[in-house]
């Protein structure tokens, strides 16, 4: 009967286990009894299914915005790629922006970096005429998207009307007077190719150059200077107070004689003697420096402190380009301009040419011999642009 009970205890142990009770089993007295231990557990679980769709959308760029020097509002949907340069300065600025593989037309007139000449050369970029005497038929069969052009020249804006009639969009510089005109061309042209950053580093580069000029400049000593565009049988074309060459003469700590006019005026020799400059800086003009030289020594600036102290200087090729491009090479013409005004300090500039005339035997020169002819002094060559 015992076992009868155990079998019967064991059938009912695993039916409940199997419903998923709990049993547990004690003997008392000899007795096996079986304690049905159930507990309940209710759990409920539910289930949420979220189907998620993922789709991926691409947004458009925004459409770039830049206000040339007119005024003008222009749009474009991408940067361009077949750009068309109408200055020197532009082209440099082009190409400290990294962007000479868009550039396809230049001038004549561009010749730095140097770069620029070895892709003319190799026909991978066009020249489309002069600066002042660019050829309309030229670019146009270029197919740039853009050309870009000086708004300070008239030939440049009798462009613009024609380009844009056969959809190609112009956009202009402007016809700079200091360096934050300069640094404004720089960031347009940047935005119009998305390249900002590139944009800040040079424009701090080129600040970082000025300012190591300006902190060495002597706070006492202002020479007088006369900035001559030209040789005087051209006329005693001057440049203003507003002009880019008259902040360059305040910037390297000169006066500018002319600076209470504006844009280049035309002076006489009275108003010269009467402010009788302590240095003149003469543009050549590509002229034979002996021939120049001599016809200086026979006009009344050989009355002035500058002449009879050897400190009339002629510029050419490279430092001339220096000198009137209101470009990346800013703070290079800020230094050649003060090497000039005080060679006491500043070491003179590495770049041809700046050749000295006057009855002075002082001496300002880069590395090299200098050579004596007559009146004039050519020192060895210091480069500079426009």
């Amino acid at each position: 009967m015992v076992a009868r009970n155990v079998a019967l205890t064991l059938v009912v142990a695993l039916m409940m286990l199997a419903a998923g009770f709990g049993v547990g089993t004690y003997l008392a007295g000899g007795t096996a009894t079986t304690a049905i231990i159930t507990e309940i557990k209710t759990t409920t679980v539910v289930f949420t299914e979220r189907l998620t769709e993922l789709t991926t959308v691409v947004m458009p760029e925004a459409r770039i915005s830049v206000v040339d020097a007119l005024g003008r509002e222009i749009t474009f949907d991408k940067p361009p790629t077949r750009v068309v340069s109408l200055a020197p300065s532009i082209t440099e600025m082009l190409f400290a922006l990294g962007l000479q593989d868009r550039v396809v037309g230049v001038t004549s007139h561009c010749n730095y970096p140097p770069e620029v000449q070895q892709l003319v050369s190799k026909g991978e970029i066009a020249i489309i005429g002069g600066f002042w005497t660019p050829d309309l038929e030229k670019i146009v069969s270029l197919k740039p998207d853009l050309v870009i052009g000086s708004a300070g020249t008239l030939p440049h804006l009798k462009l613009k009307e024609s380009l844009e009639q056969v959809g190609i969009k112009v956009f202009y510089t402007r016809a700079a007077s200091d360096k934050y005109d300069v640094y404004s061309d720089i960031r347009a042209l940047a935005k119009i190719f998305r390249v900002e950053r590139v944009a800040e580093e040079l424009i701090n580069r080129i600040e970082a150059d000025i300012k190591s000029v300006e902190t060495s400049i002597p706070k006492d000593e202002k020479p007088k200077v006369l900035v001559l565009l030209g040789p005087p049988a051209w006329g005693l074309y001057s440049a203003g107070g507003n002009t880019f060459m008259g902040w360059l003469i305040r910037t390297a700590g000169g006066v500018n004689i002319a600076d209470k006019f504006t844009g280049w005026p035309v002076l006489d020799y009275d108003f010269i003697l009467l402010h009788d400059p302590d240095v003149i800086i003469i543009s050549a003009m590509g002229l034979n420096y002996t021939t120049l030289s001599k016809e200086i020594g026979e006009t009344p600036l050989a009355l002035t402190k500058a002449f009879k102290n050897g400190k009339v200087y002629l510029v050419d090729q490279e430092a001339n380009d220096i000198l009137v491009r209101p470009g990346p090479r800013l703070g290079l013409a800020v230094r050649m301009l003060a090497s000039i005004l005080f060679p006491d300090i500043f070491e003179p500039p590495k770049t041809p040419v700046v050749y000295r005339v006057g009855e002075g035997t002082g001496s300002f020169s880069s590395a090299g011999t200098t050579i004596r002819l007559s009146t004039v002094e050519i020192l060895p060559r210091i480069v500079f642009t426009t």
